[in-house]
Protein backbone atom coordinates (compact mmCIF):
# COMPACT_ATOMS: atom_id res chain seq x y z
CA UNK A 1 0.00 0.00 0.00
CA UNK A 2 1.33 3.45 -0.85
CA UNK A 3 2.00 5.77 2.07
CA UNK A 4 2.35 9.56 2.19
CA UNK A 5 5.87 10.38 3.28
CA UNK A 6 5.91 14.17 3.32
CA UNK A 7 3.97 17.23 2.21
CA UNK A 8 6.02 20.07 0.77
CA UNK A 9 4.94 23.65 0.09
CA UNK A 10 6.49 25.19 -2.99
CA UNK A 11 5.74 28.63 -4.44
CA UNK A 12 4.16 29.10 -7.83
CA UNK A 13 6.07 28.00 -10.94
CA UNK A 14 8.59 25.96 -8.93
CA UNK A 15 8.03 22.64 -10.64
CA UNK A 16 9.50 19.20 -10.10
CA UNK A 17 10.98 16.76 -12.54
CA UNK A 18 8.76 13.71 -12.96
CA UNK A 19 8.27 10.94 -15.45
CA UNK A 20 6.16 7.82 -15.54
CA UNK A 21 5.13 6.55 -12.11
CA UNK A 22 7.91 4.16 -10.99
CA UNK A 23 7.11 1.04 -8.99
CA UNK A 24 8.53 0.34 -6.56
CA UNK A 25 9.81 3.77 -5.66
CA UNK A 26 9.05 7.29 -4.45
CA UNK A 27 6.88 9.59 -6.49
CA UNK A 28 5.96 13.25 -6.05
CA UNK A 29 2.94 14.99 -7.53
CA UNK A 30 0.98 18.21 -7.20
CA UNK A 31 -1.91 17.66 -4.81
CA UNK A 32 -3.43 21.10 -4.23
CA UNK A 33 -3.13 24.82 -4.90
CA UNK A 34 -3.54 27.20 -1.97
CA UNK A 35 -4.81 30.48 -3.36
CA UNK A 36 -2.88 33.49 -2.15
CA UNK A 37 -0.39 36.11 -3.29
CA UNK A 38 1.53 34.26 -4.57
CA UNK A 39 -0.37 30.99 -4.90
CA UNK A 40 1.23 28.05 -3.12
CA UNK A 41 1.57 24.65 -4.71
CA UNK A 42 1.26 21.68 -2.38
CA UNK A 43 3.28 18.64 -3.35
CA UNK A 44 2.88 15.16 -1.89
CA UNK A 45 5.53 12.43 -1.95
CA UNK A 46 4.33 8.85 -1.75
CA UNK A 47 6.10 5.53 -1.38
CA UNK A 48 4.89 2.94 -3.93
CA UNK A 49 5.65 -0.61 -2.89
CA UNK A 50 3.99 -2.64 -5.64
CA UNK A 51 2.81 -2.43 -9.23
CA UNK A 52 -0.76 -2.17 -7.94
CA UNK A 53 0.15 0.91 -5.89
CA UNK A 54 1.31 2.60 -9.08
CA UNK A 55 -1.84 1.61 -11.00
CA UNK A 56 -4.07 2.90 -8.20
CA UNK A 57 -2.20 6.22 -8.12
CA UNK A 58 -2.35 6.68 -11.90
CA UNK A 59 -6.09 5.99 -11.91
CA UNK A 60 -6.69 8.44 -9.06
CA UNK A 61 -5.41 11.31 -11.20
CA UNK A 62 -8.38 10.95 -13.57
CA UNK A 63 -10.72 12.20 -10.83
CA UNK A 64 -8.27 14.40 -8.93
CA UNK A 65 -9.65 17.87 -7.96
CA UNK A 66 -6.96 19.50 -10.13
CA UNK A 67 -7.68 17.41 -13.22
CA UNK A 68 -9.17 20.32 -15.20
CA UNK A 69 -6.24 22.62 -14.33
CA UNK A 70 -3.44 20.22 -15.21
CA UNK A 71 -3.17 21.18 -18.93
CA UNK A 72 -2.96 24.88 -18.04
CA UNK A 73 -0.32 24.24 -15.39
CA UNK A 74 1.73 22.09 -17.76
CA UNK A 75 1.55 24.93 -20.33
CA UNK A 76 3.08 27.20 -17.67
CA UNK A 77 6.04 24.84 -17.37
CA UNK A 78 4.91 23.18 -14.15
CA UNK A 79 5.48 19.44 -14.26
CA UNK A 80 2.60 18.37 -12.03
CA UNK A 81 3.59 14.72 -11.77
CA UNK A 82 0.13 13.58 -12.87
CA UNK A 83 0.59 10.59 -15.18
CA UNK A 84 -1.47 7.76 -16.60
CA UNK A 85 1.59 5.53 -17.12
CA UNK A 86 3.10 3.17 -14.54
CA UNK A 87 6.71 2.14 -15.10
CA UNK A 88 7.52 -1.27 -13.62
CA UNK A 89 11.19 -1.16 -12.69
CA UNK A 90 13.75 -3.78 -13.69
CA UNK A 91 13.38 -6.82 -11.46
CA UNK A 92 10.74 -9.35 -10.42
CA UNK A 93 7.29 -8.17 -9.33
CA UNK A 94 5.50 -10.96 -7.45
CA UNK A 95 3.43 -9.36 -4.68
CA UNK A 96 0.14 -11.29 -4.58
CA UNK A 97 -3.11 -9.33 -4.29
CA UNK A 98 -6.73 -10.53 -4.09
CA UNK A 99 -9.51 -8.97 -6.16
CA UNK A 100 -13.28 -9.38 -6.42
CA UNK A 101 -14.10 -10.14 -10.06
CA UNK A 102 -17.00 -11.30 -12.19
CA UNK A 103 -15.81 -14.89 -11.65
CA UNK A 104 -15.33 -14.56 -7.90
CA UNK A 105 -12.39 -13.67 -5.69
CA UNK A 106 -9.16 -14.14 -7.62
CA UNK A 107 -5.46 -13.70 -6.91
CA UNK A 108 -3.09 -11.79 -9.17
CA UNK A 109 0.00 -9.62 -9.07
CA UNK A 110 -2.07 -6.65 -10.25
CA UNK A 111 -5.35 -5.53 -11.77
CA UNK A 112 -5.48 -2.94 -14.53
CA UNK A 113 -7.73 0.12 -14.17
CA UNK A 114 -9.33 1.94 -17.05
CA UNK A 115 -7.09 4.34 -18.95
CA UNK A 116 -3.87 3.29 -17.20
CA UNK A 117 -0.77 2.11 -19.08
CA UNK A 118 1.55 -0.43 -17.45
CA UNK A 119 4.94 -0.56 -19.12
CA UNK A 120 8.18 -2.32 -18.28
CA UNK A 121 11.60 -0.71 -17.97
CA UNK A 122 13.17 -3.52 -20.00
CA UNK A 123 11.31 -6.40 -21.64
CA UNK A 124 14.03 -8.90 -20.86
CA UNK A 125 14.40 -8.17 -17.14
CA UNK A 126 11.12 -6.61 -16.03
CA UNK A 127 9.15 -9.64 -14.89
CA UNK A 128 5.64 -10.17 -13.51
CA UNK A 129 5.87 -13.52 -11.69
CA UNK A 130 2.53 -15.04 -10.69
CA UNK A 131 3.85 -18.39 -9.46
CA UNK A 132 1.85 -17.85 -6.25
CA UNK A 133 -1.24 -16.37 -7.89
CA UNK A 134 -3.82 -17.46 -10.45
CA UNK A 135 -3.10 -14.57 -12.78
CA UNK A 136 -0.25 -12.23 -13.51
CA UNK A 137 -2.52 -9.38 -14.57
CA UNK A 138 -6.32 -9.12 -14.37
CA UNK A 139 -8.23 -6.93 -16.82
CA UNK A 140 -11.92 -6.24 -16.34
CA UNK A 141 -14.14 -3.34 -17.44
CA UNK A 142 -11.31 -1.53 -19.19
CA UNK A 143 -11.13 0.02 -22.68
CA UNK A 144 -8.52 0.04 -25.46
CA UNK A 145 -6.71 3.03 -23.92
CA UNK A 146 -5.70 0.66 -21.11
CA UNK A 147 -2.33 -0.72 -22.17
CA UNK A 148 0.07 -3.46 -21.08
CA UNK A 149 3.41 -3.24 -22.84
CA UNK A 150 7.12 -3.95 -22.73
CA UNK A 151 7.33 -6.52 -19.94
CA UNK A 152 7.55 -10.28 -19.36
CA UNK A 153 5.14 -12.52 -17.47
CA UNK A 154 5.74 -16.02 -16.07
CA UNK A 155 4.44 -18.44 -13.43
CA UNK A 156 1.41 -20.58 -12.73
CA UNK A 157 2.38 -23.86 -14.36
CA UNK A 158 -0.61 -26.19 -14.64
CA UNK A 159 -3.09 -27.68 -17.09
CA UNK A 160 -6.09 -27.67 -14.76
CA UNK A 161 -8.58 -24.89 -14.09
CA UNK A 162 -7.83 -22.08 -11.63
CA UNK A 163 -6.53 -22.64 -8.13
CA UNK A 164 -10.11 -22.36 -6.82
CA UNK A 165 -12.10 -25.48 -7.73
CA UNK A 166 -15.34 -23.67 -8.66
CA UNK A 167 -16.58 -26.10 -11.29
CA UNK A 168 -15.94 -23.70 -14.18
CA UNK A 169 -13.25 -25.18 -16.38
CA UNK A 170 -12.84 -21.87 -18.21
CA UNK A 171 -11.22 -20.26 -15.17
CA UNK A 172 -7.68 -21.12 -16.17
CA UNK A 173 -4.45 -20.01 -14.54
CA UNK A 174 -3.04 -17.40 -16.93
CA UNK A 175 -0.46 -14.70 -17.42
CA UNK A 176 -3.14 -12.19 -18.42
CA UNK A 177 -6.85 -12.69 -17.77
CA UNK A 178 -9.43 -10.57 -19.62
CA UNK A 179 -12.46 -11.58 -17.59
CA UNK A 180 -15.40 -9.36 -18.55
CA UNK A 181 -15.73 -6.20 -20.60
CA UNK A 182 -11.96 -6.03 -20.99
CA UNK A 183 -10.68 -4.48 -24.24
CA UNK A 184 -7.09 -3.56 -23.37
CA UNK A 185 -4.20 -3.20 -25.80
CA UNK A 186 -1.51 -5.79 -25.08
CA UNK A 187 1.61 -4.90 -27.04
CA UNK A 188 5.22 -6.02 -26.98
CA UNK A 189 4.73 -8.52 -24.13
CA UNK A 190 6.60 -11.80 -23.62
CA UNK A 191 4.62 -14.47 -21.73
CA UNK A 192 6.52 -17.67 -21.03
CA UNK A 193 5.98 -20.70 -18.80
CA UNK A 194 2.71 -19.20 -17.61
CA UNK A 195 0.18 -22.08 -17.82
CA UNK A 196 -2.23 -20.47 -20.32
CA UNK A 197 -0.70 -17.29 -21.69
CA UNK A 198 -3.88 -15.20 -22.11
CA UNK A 199 -7.44 -16.10 -21.12
CA UNK A 200 -10.28 -14.07 -22.69
CA UNK A 201 -13.81 -14.42 -21.34
CA UNK A 202 -17.29 -12.90 -21.51
CA UNK A 203 -17.55 -9.82 -23.69
CA UNK A 204 -13.83 -9.04 -23.58
CA UNK A 205 -12.17 -8.08 -26.86
CA UNK A 206 -8.50 -7.17 -26.41
CA UNK A 207 -6.05 -6.22 -29.12
CA UNK A 208 -2.95 -8.40 -28.79
CA UNK A 209 -0.02 -7.35 -30.95
CA UNK A 210 3.75 -7.85 -31.26
CA UNK A 211 3.60 -10.39 -28.45
CA UNK A 212 5.22 -13.79 -27.83
CA UNK A 213 3.51 -16.58 -25.86
CA UNK A 214 5.86 -19.52 -25.34
CA UNK A 215 6.47 -22.70 -23.35
CA UNK A 216 3.21 -22.60 -21.41
CA UNK A 217 1.87 -25.78 -19.84
CA UNK A 218 -1.64 -25.26 -21.20
CA UNK A 219 -2.91 -23.16 -24.14
CA UNK A 220 -1.20 -20.16 -25.65
CA UNK A 221 -4.51 -18.26 -25.76
CA UNK A 222 -7.91 -19.50 -24.59
CA UNK A 223 -10.94 -17.54 -25.79
CA UNK A 224 -14.34 -18.31 -24.25
CA UNK A 225 -16.48 -15.35 -25.28
CA UNK A 226 -20.21 -14.83 -24.85
CA UNK A 227 -20.46 -11.65 -26.93
CA UNK A 228 -18.78 -8.33 -27.53
CA UNK A 229 -16.46 -7.23 -30.30
CA UNK A 230 -13.84 -9.26 -32.12
CA UNK A 231 -10.65 -10.39 -30.41
CA UNK A 232 -7.68 -9.31 -32.53
CA UNK A 233 -4.35 -11.15 -32.43
CA UNK A 234 -1.93 -9.49 -34.84
CA UNK A 235 1.80 -10.16 -35.14
CA UNK A 236 1.93 -12.68 -32.32
CA UNK A 237 4.19 -15.71 -31.96
CA UNK A 238 2.63 -18.66 -30.13
CA UNK A 239 5.18 -21.44 -29.79
CA UNK A 240 6.01 -24.55 -27.73
CA UNK A 241 2.85 -24.49 -25.59
CA UNK A 242 1.74 -27.89 -24.31
CA UNK A 243 -1.83 -27.78 -25.64
CA UNK A 244 -3.45 -25.64 -28.36
CA UNK A 245 -1.80 -22.51 -29.68
CA UNK A 246 -5.04 -20.48 -29.86
CA UNK A 247 -8.27 -22.14 -28.71
CA UNK A 248 -11.42 -20.28 -29.82
CA UNK A 249 -14.15 -21.76 -27.63
CA UNK A 250 -16.55 -18.99 -28.62
CA UNK A 251 -16.75 -15.55 -30.17
CA UNK A 252 -15.20 -13.84 -33.14
CA UNK A 253 -11.41 -13.94 -33.41
CA UNK A 254 -9.11 -12.38 -36.01
CA UNK A 255 -5.63 -13.94 -36.20
CA UNK A 256 -3.36 -12.11 -38.63
CA UNK A 257 0.34 -11.88 -39.45
CA UNK A 258 1.11 -14.41 -36.73
CA UNK A 259 3.34 -17.45 -36.23
CA UNK A 260 1.76 -20.43 -34.44
CA UNK A 261 4.15 -23.37 -34.38
CA UNK A 262 5.33 -26.39 -32.40
CA UNK A 263 2.39 -26.42 -29.98
CA UNK A 264 1.45 -29.81 -28.55
CA UNK A 265 -2.03 -29.79 -30.06
CA UNK A 266 -3.40 -27.79 -32.96
CA UNK A 267 -2.13 -24.36 -33.83
CA UNK A 268 -5.69 -22.98 -34.10
CA UNK A 269 -8.57 -24.86 -32.47
CA UNK A 270 -12.14 -23.78 -33.26
CA UNK A 271 -15.07 -24.88 -31.10
CA UNK A 272 -18.14 -22.63 -31.29
CA UNK A 273 -15.86 -19.78 -32.25
CA UNK A 274 -15.38 -17.90 -35.49
CA UNK A 275 -11.64 -17.54 -36.10
CA UNK A 276 -10.54 -15.75 -39.24
CA UNK A 277 -6.90 -16.48 -40.10
CA UNK A 278 -4.82 -14.45 -42.54
CA UNK A 279 -1.12 -14.16 -43.42
CA UNK A 280 -0.09 -16.60 -40.70
CA UNK A 281 2.50 -19.35 -40.51
CA UNK A 282 0.87 -22.31 -38.74
CA UNK A 283 3.36 -25.18 -38.72
CA UNK A 284 4.30 -28.48 -37.02
CA UNK A 285 1.59 -28.45 -34.36
CA UNK A 286 -0.37 -31.38 -32.88
CA UNK A 287 2.57 -33.72 -32.38
CA UNK A 288 1.60 -34.82 -28.86
CA UNK A 289 -1.19 -37.22 -29.79
CA UNK A 290 -2.25 -36.85 -33.44
CA UNK A 291 -5.38 -38.54 -34.74
CA UNK A 292 -4.25 -41.83 -36.33
CA UNK A 293 -6.66 -41.28 -39.22
CA UNK A 294 -5.82 -37.67 -40.05
CA UNK A 295 -2.35 -37.25 -38.61
CA UNK A 296 -1.25 -33.98 -36.96
CA UNK A 297 -3.55 -31.00 -37.49
CA UNK A 298 -2.40 -27.41 -37.61
CA UNK A 299 -6.09 -26.46 -37.62
CA UNK A 300 -8.82 -28.41 -35.83
CA UNK A 301 -12.57 -27.82 -35.83
CA UNK A 302 -12.16 -25.82 -39.04
CA UNK A 303 -10.83 -26.13 -42.56
CA UNK A 304 -7.07 -26.11 -43.04
CA UNK A 305 -6.22 -22.52 -43.99
CA UNK A 306 -2.82 -23.25 -45.53
CA UNK A 307 -2.53 -21.77 -49.00
CA UNK A 308 -5.49 -19.40 -48.58
CA UNK A 309 -5.58 -15.75 -47.52
CA UNK A 310 -1.79 -15.52 -47.37
CA UNK A 311 -1.41 -18.41 -44.91
CA UNK A 312 1.63 -20.69 -45.06
CA UNK A 313 2.92 -23.73 -43.16
CA UNK A 314 6.72 -23.75 -43.18
CA UNK A 315 9.62 -24.07 -40.76
CA UNK A 316 10.16 -20.52 -39.39
CA UNK A 317 13.79 -21.12 -38.29
CA UNK A 318 13.79 -19.55 -34.83
CA UNK A 319 17.13 -18.13 -33.73
CA UNK A 320 17.14 -20.19 -30.50
CA UNK A 321 14.32 -22.72 -30.25
CA UNK A 322 16.05 -25.08 -27.79
CA UNK A 323 17.05 -22.52 -25.16
CA UNK A 324 20.76 -22.95 -25.67
CA UNK A 325 21.12 -19.18 -25.41
CA UNK A 326 18.01 -18.45 -23.34
CA UNK A 327 15.37 -18.85 -26.10
CA UNK A 328 15.10 -16.34 -28.91
CA UNK A 329 11.98 -16.40 -31.08
CA UNK A 330 13.27 -14.00 -33.68
CA UNK A 331 13.68 -15.87 -36.95
CA UNK A 332 16.59 -16.03 -39.34
CA UNK A 333 16.77 -13.39 -42.03
CA UNK A 334 15.97 -15.95 -44.75
CA UNK A 335 12.94 -17.37 -42.89
CA UNK A 336 9.70 -17.75 -44.88
CA UNK A 337 8.20 -15.41 -42.25
CA UNK A 338 10.33 -12.51 -43.49
CA UNK A 339 8.48 -10.23 -45.87
CA UNK A 340 5.38 -12.45 -45.83
CA UNK A 341 2.87 -10.48 -43.75
CA UNK A 342 -0.06 -8.53 -45.21
CA UNK A 343 2.00 -5.37 -45.73
CA UNK A 344 5.30 -6.93 -46.80
CA UNK A 345 6.69 -6.99 -43.27
CA UNK A 346 7.48 -10.05 -41.17
CA UNK A 347 5.06 -12.63 -39.80
CA UNK A 348 5.11 -13.10 -36.02
CA UNK A 349 5.78 -11.13 -32.87
CA UNK A 350 9.49 -10.91 -33.70
CA UNK A 351 11.09 -10.46 -37.11
CA UNK A 352 14.27 -11.59 -38.78
CA UNK A 353 17.50 -11.26 -36.79
CA UNK A 354 20.01 -14.12 -36.99
CA UNK A 355 21.74 -15.33 -40.13
CA UNK A 356 21.89 -19.07 -39.41
CA UNK A 357 18.83 -20.90 -40.78
CA UNK A 358 19.81 -24.48 -39.99
CA UNK A 359 16.87 -26.35 -38.46
CA UNK A 360 17.27 -28.52 -35.39
CA UNK A 361 13.61 -28.18 -34.55
CA UNK A 362 11.87 -31.26 -35.95
CA UNK A 363 14.34 -33.70 -34.43
CA UNK A 364 14.01 -32.26 -30.94
CA UNK A 365 10.64 -30.54 -30.82
CA UNK A 366 8.33 -32.74 -28.81
CA UNK A 367 10.99 -34.07 -26.49
CA UNK A 368 12.02 -30.48 -25.77
CA UNK A 369 8.45 -29.45 -25.04
CA UNK A 370 7.76 -32.42 -22.72
CA UNK A 371 10.99 -31.78 -20.86
CA UNK A 372 9.70 -28.37 -19.81
CA UNK A 373 7.04 -29.96 -17.58
CA UNK A 374 8.82 -32.95 -16.04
Amino acid sequence: MRSVLVTVLVFALAGVTSADIPTPGEYRYLDAIMVGDPDTLVWVTVDLESVQDGIDLAESFFTHPLVDLIPELEDQGIDTGHSDTVLAKVGTHDTVQFFETSVGRRSAVCRMLNGVTLTGSDLGVTLIDHSDAEYGIICEDVGPDTRIEGLSITGGIGRDQGRVADGDGRNLVAGIACLEGADPTISGVYIWGSATGIVIRGTSAPLIEWTVIARGSHHGMYIAKSGGAEVVADHVTVVQNFDHGIYAYGGQVSITNSCLTHNGKSGVRDYLGEPIVGYCNVYWNDQIDPNPETGPLNYSGMEDQTGTNGNISEEPFYCDFTGAAGYDYHVCVDSPNVGADSTGGDIGGLGGACTECASVVEATTWGAIKALYR
